[in-house]
C-alpha cells in the first residue's frame, strides 16, 4: 500500500490497524437536531467529539474483520469518509482470506472500480466474463464457482466511477447480485455518494479511530518509516499528540489519511508545526485536491468547475454562517443548501448537488443524521472561520465574539494567520475595556485590586503585578474553572509550579463562607504564597486535617494557635505586623487546654467559651486589621448581571493574553502596553492615554 507523505510503498501487514464498523450509517439515523446538540455539549462529548454526535450509547462499534465472520453470507455496502481506510480494509480482507484466517471457503478478488472503467469496458462491464479472464477459467468452471458461492467479490470505490460508465457499473453490480445470490459481495463507497440504493446489501460505516487505534497506527507508522529511531519518535509523537494543548490536532487525526499526514509532518520536523494553522491548511489541501489527484479520479459534478480557492471561500462562508449562531455546529439540510445557494448565486436544486459533491469528494461536510449536517472536524470549521475573517479583515465583527468560549481556538488561529496582529490586538483590548466602562462598581473593585496587588508586590518583586491581579479577581469572585488554564500561568512563569497548590487549597478544600474568616484565609494565602512561604506549617496543617473547615472557629484557632505558639511561623511573622496584630487577637494559649484534662494541650478546651464572649469583637478587629494592613477590606458582592459581566471581562482578557502568547507577530511595544493595562480601572487607562499624548 502507498503511505501518504512517504515516497515508497509499504507492506500492508506492517501498518494495518483493524477499523471499527458502525452497523448503522449516520445518514440513515433519525434524530432531532436538539438531541444531537446535547450529544455534542454534554460530558465527554463536549467540544472535540463531533464523531460521537448521534451515536449515543446504542451505536455499537465492531471490528471490521469480525463482521465478515459473524455475518458470513451478508452482502455489505461499506461507506466512509475519504481516507477513512476503506481500501486498506478490503486489502486486509484479501490477505486474511489467502492466509486461511477468514472466509476460508471462498476465493477473494479485489477490483478497484476506477480501474474497472477501462479494464472492464471490453467485456461490456460483465463481471462473470471479467472474472473468468482474470482467473483463466472456462465459462463452465466460472459458472460452477459462482453458483456454489465460492467467490468473495470486493469492489472498491463506487464513488470513483462517474458518468455513463458509473451508471453501467452500478447496474451491473445489482444484476450480478441477483443472478448469483450465493456469492458474497462487499462494495465500498464514500459517504453520501450514492444516488441509487442497493436493496440486498446491509449498509455499514467505517468509524473514526478511537485513541487506542490512533496509538496503534502511529506506532506502526513510525516502525515502518523510521528504522532504528522508530520507538523514540513514536513515543515522542504520541506524548506530544496527547497533550492538552494539542487537542485540536488530536481531533483532526482520527482518520488514517489525516493521521498519516500528521505523522509525516512530525517525522520530518521532529515536532508539530509551531503554527497549527499550517497543518490544517495542508489537511484541507489534501482532501480538496491531492487525494483524488493521487488516485487519478475524475469527477463530473457541477462542483468540479470551482477552483480550490473558490471551494475554500464557499466552505469558509458556510462555516461562518453557522459559527456565529448559538448552536454553532449542526445544520438543517435546507439551511445548509441555502447558504451554498447564497454564496454561489444558484438555485436550490443545484446547491443540493454541490452539497452532495462536497460530502462525497472531500468528506468535509457530513450527514450526522437524516438531513442534519456538520463539518467533519470542528478543527476545520474553526480554521475556515479564522481564514474568512483574515481574508475580509472584518475585525469589528470578530472582536465582539471574544466573550464566547466556543471562539477560543478560532481567535488563536486568526492571530497565527496574520502577518502582523498589532491592530487586532489593540482593537480587541479596546473592546474588552468598553465592556466595563460604565459600571462604576466594577471599576471600584478593579481599583481595589490594583491597590492590593501593589501591596503584595512591594513585599516580593519577583512576581508580576498583573499576575497577582489575576489571582485576586479570579479567586474572590470564583471566575476560574480549571487551574491548569488559569490566566496567571500565561502572565508569570514563576507562578506556574506553585499555582496548583494555591488553587487546591482554596477550591479543593474550602467551602467559601461569606465572613471575615474567609478574608483571613485569603490573607494567609496571598501574602505568604507571594512571599515564598506557601509551604508553611500552617498551610500544611490545614490541608492535612480534612475535618477542619474555615468557618469552624474553634478548629481555626486550634491550628493557628498551635502553629504560632509552637514557633512554626516565627520566621514568617518576624517582620512584625503579623505578630503585632493578628497574634494579639487570637485566644490566649490557656484556652486551648481540655476542660476534662487540664494537663492536655491543643484540644477543644475552653475555646467555645472564648468565642461566645469575643465573637463580634474579634470580627471587627479582624476586619480592621485586614483593611488597614493588607487592603483586604473589600466586601463588594456583585449582582448577577455584574458577575456575568465580570466573567466576560475576565475571560476576554484571558483569551487576549493566550493569543499574544501563541505563535503570532505582535510588536513588543504593543504587547507591553496591553499587559500593563490589563485589569486597570477605566479612569487609570484614560489617565495613561492622556499622559502618553502629552509626552
Amino acid at each position: 500500500m502507498p503511505l501518504w507523505g512517504i515516497d515508497n510503498w509499504v507492506p500492508l501487514g506492517d501498518l494495518f490497524v483493524d477499523v471499527n464498523i458502525l452497523e448503522k450509517t449516520s445518514s440513515s439515523r433519525r434524530a432531532e437536531l436538539d438531541n444531537l446538540w446535547q450529544d455534542f455539549t454534554k460530558g465527554e462529548s463536549s467540544y472535540r467529539s463531533l464523531d460521537r454526535i448521534g451515536l449515543g450509547n446504542q451505536q455499537k462499534r465492531v471490528s471490521g474483520l469480525s463482521v465478515l465472520e459473524r455475518d458470513k453470507d451478508k452482502n455489505l455496502m461499506v461507506v466512509g469518509k475519504p481516507g477513512s481506510g476503506k481500501t486498506t480494509y478490503l486489502q486486509k480482507i484479501v490477505t486474511e482470506c489467502n492466509n486461511g484466517k477468514l472466509q476460508v471457503q471462498r476465493i477473494p478478488v479485489l477490483i478497484k472500480l476506477r480501474e474497472f472503467v477501462d479494464d472492464g469496458r471490453k467485456y461490456d462491464y460483465n463481471l462473470e466474463q471479467f472474472l473468468g479472464q482474470l482467473w483463466r477459467l472456462s465459462h463452465a468452471d466460472m459458472e460452477l464457482v459462482l453458483n456454489q458461492g465460492k467467490a468473495l467479490v470486493l469492489l472498491d470505490g463506487l464513488d470513483e466511477v462517474t458518468g455513463e460508465a458509473g451508471k453501467q457499473i452500478t447496474k451491473e453490480i445489482k444484476r450480478f447480485e441477483r443472478v448469483y445470490p450465493q456469492v458474497l459481495m462487499m462494495v465500498t463507497c464514500r459517504t453520501q455518494s450514492q444516488e441509487s440504493r442497493f436493496e440486498r446489501f446491509d449498509y455499514v460505516e467505517v468509524a473514526d479511530f478511537n485513541s487506542e487505534q490512533v496509538r496503534a497506527f502511529a506506532e506502526h507508522w513510525f516502525r515502518t518509516v523510521c528504522g532504528d529511531a522508530r520507538e523514540k519518535q513514536a513515543r515522542e509523537f504520541l506524548e506530544q499528540l496527547f497533550r492538552e494543548e494539542n487537542k485540536p490536532i488530536r481531533e483532526l487525526a482520527i482518520t488514517p489519511i489525516l493521521l498519516s499526514l500528521t505523522c509525516a509532518v512530525f517525522q520530518q520536523t521532529g515536532k508539530f508545526y509551531s503554527k497549527r494553522s499550517k497543518l490544517y491548511e495542508e489537511g484541507l489541501e489534501l482532501l480538496l485536491e491531492q487525494w483524488d489527484k493521487s488516485r487519478e479520479v475524475e469527477r463530473d459534478e457541477v462542483y468540479r468547475d470551482l477552483s480550490v480557492e473558490r471551494k475554500l471561500e464557499l466552505l469558509s462562508y458556510v462555516a461562518v454562517k453557522k459559527f456565529e449562531q448559538k448552536q454553532y455546529v449542526l445544520f438543517e439540510q435546507e439551511e445548509l443548501e441555502g447558504y451554498i445557494g447564497e454564496f454561489l448565486g444558484i438555485e436550490r436544486w443545484k446547491s443540493q448537488r454541490v452539497l452532495r459533491a462536497i460530502a462525497s469528494q472531500h468528506g468535509l461536510l457530513i450527514e450526522r443524521s437524516y438531513r442534519v449536517w456538520s463539518f467533519s472536524h470542528l478543527t476545520f470549521q474553526e480554521y475556515l472561520v479564522a481564514k474568512w475573517f483574515c481574508d475580509k479583515q472584518d475585525w469589528e465583527r470578530l472582536v465582539i465574539r471574544s466573550t464566547q468560549k466556543s471562539w477560543r481556538e478560532t481567535f488563536k488561529l486568526v492571530f497565527s494567520l496574520l502577518k502582523n496582529a498589532d491592530y487586532l490586538s489593540i482593537r480587541m483590548k479596546l473592546w474588552i475595556d468598553e465592556l466595563i466602562m460604565i459600571d462604576e462598581e466594577i471599576n471600584m473593585f478593579l481599583k481595589w485590586v490594583e491597590q492590593k496587588s501593589k501591596s503584595v508586590i512591594n513585599n516580593d518583586k519577583k512576581y508580576k503585578l498583573v499576575a497577582i491581579k489575576a489571582i485576586l479577581i479570579a479567586f474572590i469572585h470564583d471566575l476560574e474553572e480549571d487551574a491548569s488554564k488559569h490566566l496567571l500561568t500565561s502572565l508569570d512563569s514563576n507562578l506556574n509550579s506553585e499555582y496548583q497548590l494555591l488553587y487546591d487549597l482554596v477550591y479543593g478544600f474550602f467551602s467559601r463562607p461569606n465572613d471575615s474568616t474567609y478574608e483571613f484565609i485569603i490573607f494567609l494565602i496571598v501574602n505568604h504564597f507571594t512571599n515564598g512561604y506557601f509551604n508553611s506549617h500552617l498551610s500544611k496543617a490545614i490541608l492535612t486535617n480534612k475535618d477542619w473547615q474555615p468557618n469552624d472557629k474553634i478548629g481555626f484557632t486550634m491550628y493557628a494557635g498551635s502553629c504560632f505558639s509552637s514557633g512554626y511561623l516565627g520566621a514568617i511573622c518576624s517582620n512584625s505586623y503579623f505578630n503585632k496584630y493578628i497574634f494579639n487577637i487570637l485566644p490566649p494559649f490557656e484556652y486551648y487546654v481540655a476542660k476534662d484534662d487540664p494537663g492536655a494541650s491543643l484540644s477543644w478546651g475552653y475555646l467555645d467559651d472564648w468565642w461566645a464572649v469575643n465573637d463580634d469583637d474579634w470580627k471587627r478587629q479582624m476586619a480592621f486589621i485586614l483593611k488597614e494592613n493588607r487592603c483586604l477590606g473589600n466586601t463588594w458582592k456583585p449582582k448577577k448581571k455584574q458577575n456575568n459581566l465580570l466573567q466576560k471581562y475576565y475571560y476576554s482578557n484571558k483569551l487576549l493574553i493566550d493569543c499574544l502568547n501563541s505563535c503570532c507577530e505582535v510588536n513588543e511595544k504593543v504587547r507591553k502596553t496591553i499587559e500593563e493595562t490589563l485589569f486597570l480601572p477605566i479612569t487609570k487607562i484614560a489617565k495613561r492615554k492622556r499622559e502618553k499624548h502629552t509626552e
